[in-house]
């Protein structure tokens, strides 16, 4: 017989330290994206370079974010740049999410 209540005792502690992984894990993604944001943005007077803003979740099961405010930022997203190809910020979110990954 497996007594399991010292387990059980110990659930508190366990979904702290889950939470706590989750939590570590979710801002190092939000993180990596917006230095793979930042580094990847075609440069020309270095104002979408430098818009970039992001919100790092501050509890285990909230939103982050990252977002550039400059009003021809969805343009360079689409590809509107010879130095960053349409798709360039989905490939940044892909590998900074991809598990296994650095």
């Amino acid at each position: 017989m497996i007594d399991l209540s010292d387990l059980l005792n110990k659930r508190g502690l366990i979904d702290k330290v889950m939470e706590d992984k989750v939590q570590e894990v979710k801002s190092k993604i939000v993180l990596d994206v917006h230095r793979g944001a930042v580094e990847g943005s075609p440069v020309d007077t270095n104002e979408f370079r430098g818009h970039w803003e992001v919100n790092v979740p501050e509890k285990p099961f909230a939103s982050g974010s990252i977002t550039n405010t400059t009003p021809y930022g969805p343009y360079l997203l689409e590809g509107h740049s010879k130095q960053a190809p349409r798709g360039w910020l989905d490939n940044v979110v892909e590998a900074a999410t991809k598990l296994g990954g650095n």
